[in-house]
Parts: C-alpha cells; structure tokens; sequence
C-alpha cells in the first residue's frame, strides 16, 4: 500500500459513507500519517449524487441521507469537478440527424434529473411528477405491446438462431425482478431449442445452538416454492443458445464474475458448459457447478440454504443490473413509475 499513489473509486454517492471513514483510518493507521486524511494517498471518487442512494434495509429518507457521503468529515476535504461535456455526443461517426437525436434524449434525461421536467403530483407535489415520455419512445399500448417490445430488441432471427455478438448488445430491463422473470419465461416458451430443468436441493438450517423439527415446521415442497432476490429458484429452466446471468463471484481471475453475461452451450447433468460474452474474458468457454446459498432473515430463528446454478435468464434484466453494460439496442419496460431521486 505504501507504493500506491492513486485510489479510484467509481460509483461513489451509492456507497455507504462509513465505508471511506473506514479506509480513511485504516489508511493512517497503516501508513502511518494520523494527520493527512487516507494516510497521504490521493483518492479518485465518482459518480453522481442523482444515483441511487446507499441502500439500509427499513430505513426512513433522513437515516439514508444520513448515510451519504456529504454527511461525512472527510467531504469537506475533496474538491468538487463537474463534468459537462458530453464526449458521446462529440463523436464525429454519428450522422447529423442521429446526433440531433442523441442530443434531444440526453438533454430530456437531464431535464428529469435535475427535476425541471413533469406535471406536479396532486398528492405529493413536493417530491413527485408525472413525466410524458416522448411519443417517438413508446410502443403504442396494445394487447400485446409486450411481445413488439421483445421482437423490437431481438427479432425472430436472434430468438432462434442467436449468436454471443447478437445476445451481448441487447437486453430489455425492468423495475422489479418480477418483471423481468415473466419476460424471461415468456421469451423461453417462444424459443425452440433443447431444454433442460435443474432443480434445487433446499433446507431450512436453525440459528444458534438451539434445534427444532424443521423438517414438520418448513417442508420440502414449501421450501421450494421460496424465492429470494439474488437467489436462482427451484426449478431452473435453461436452453441451449440462451443468455444467463452469473449471480455469484466463482472464479474472478477468469471472468466469472456477479454480473457476467454468459451464453449456454452444453446442458450436462453435473455442470453447466457456457460462453464468456460480456467482460474482459469475452470467447472464453468455462463451466459453471452447483454452489450453496444462503439466506438469513433478520427476523427469523432460521436460515434457508438452496443448493443450485449461480446463473439467471438474462434476456430482461432488472435496470440496476444493467448499469455498467454498452447496449446496442434496449427496450426498457415499465410495468409501474420507477422514476425516483434523478
């Protein structure tokens, strides 16, 4: 550490501001320089504050608030640079009309995010609008918009004969998993490749020294029908030539990382045979095993344990997972209003 001239830090308004008073007095500690803030060292933060906040589980709007980072000592110690060009828009490939395009979008999503755009809501005027989206934007709202949205990002070539180039530049995104699992069941149903179901095996483990009949208290066939947010479910429907989504960290050196798009090449009894095709290992084929996951509510004596394939369906994903990812072509799905905090 003592080498290290320069820490980058990307995403930094959604992280939680102990975190940086946690570094900040190990760094002094470790270097030690009790009196320059991060023991001397220089720290790159960035993001924006318009971004999801840091995220504490049942917490009121001023304890979140609490939690950010201008709320800290240490704010008053870094120095502010806004950033307002944007060099997407500047890029000398893009035609004249695409450009004046690009421009009114990303001048419309500034507009929302600063607050300045939408009709104030009778209800709660003070933090809540309506905001038109643009008609060049929608699908006209039919009986099945749903489907025109799904062949609008993919199209009936990419469903059946989809390759890693086509399946890495496109995704659909949605507020809620729930929503994203239905479009990913409904596209499943409409792809015509060799299937195969993994099922889970599951258990509810006691916390502490003290044991009941668990067994009596939570059966299996009950268990199974338990889904929890980063948790794959019982019943894992996969398809040759399909996009998944590794859930979990397995091997980060070769790629495997939470985030990873992965395309499905071999269904074997054991393991899972995909595709890199997002990330730095893109091309490379690895397989995926079986892991253990656990789960602990806070308000129960016990803990639910599912063993299966770290990997979801990724044809929609949910718009947090998204972040980070250069898309081609995005359908975007709004099942409610999820416009909140910029």
């Amino acid at each position: 550490m003592q080498h290290k001239s320069l820490i980058i830090w990307d995403e930094a308004p959604m992280s939680d501001t102990r975190r940086f008073e946690y570094l900040d007095r190990s760094l002094r500690h470790v270097l030690g320089s009790d009196d320059k803030p991060f023991g001397g060292i220089s720290i790159l933060l960035g993001g924006d504050f318009r971004q999801t906040l840091p995220v504490l589980p049942k917490a009121t709007r001023s304890q979140i608030i609490d939690l950010t980072l201008p709320n800290s000592y240490l704010w008053t110690l870094f120095q502010l640079q806004i950033l307002t060009r944007n060099m997407r828009l500047l890029s000398t490939e893009n035609n004249n009309a695409h450009t004046m395009s690009t421009t009114f979008f990303a001048e419309w999503l500034l507009q929302i995010g600063k607050g300045t755009l939408g009709r104030p809501d009778p209800e709660d005027p003070r933090d809540t609008s309506w905001i038109q989206i643009p008609h060049s934007l929608l699908i006209p709202p039919t009986h099945d918009s749903l489907q025109h949205l799904i062949y609008f990002v993919y199209g009936t070539k990419i469903l059946n004969a989809p390759t890693a180039t086509d399946l890495s530049a496109r995704a659909i995104v949605c507020p809620t998993n729930e929503a994203a699992d239905n479009i990913n069941s409904m596209i499943m149903k409409s792809v015509n490749a060799y299937s195969r179901i993994y099922r889970s095996t599951d258990a509810m483990e006691p916390n502490g020294k003290h044991t009941s009949d668990l067994e009596g208290l939570y059966p299996i066939e009950y268990l199974n029908q338990l889904t929890f947010p980063g948790i794959p479910p019982h019943a894992l429907e996969l398809k040759l030539n399909t996009p998944i989504m590794l859930l979990r960290n397995i091997r980060q050196r070769d790629g495997l990382c939470n985030g990873t798009g992965l395309i499905v090449t071999q269904l074997l009894p054991a393991v899972i045979e995909v595709t890199i095709i997002t990330g730095a290992c893109v091309g490379q084929r690895v397989y995926i095993p079986r892991i253990k996951f656990i789960n602990r509510p806070l308000d129960l004596p016990v803990s639910f344990s599912r063993k299966q394939f770290p990997v979801k369906l990724c044809y929609a994903m949910t718009i947090n997972k998204s972040q980070g990812q250069s898309l081609k072509r995005i359908g975007v799905y709004l099942s409610q209003p999820v416009f909140s905090h910029g």
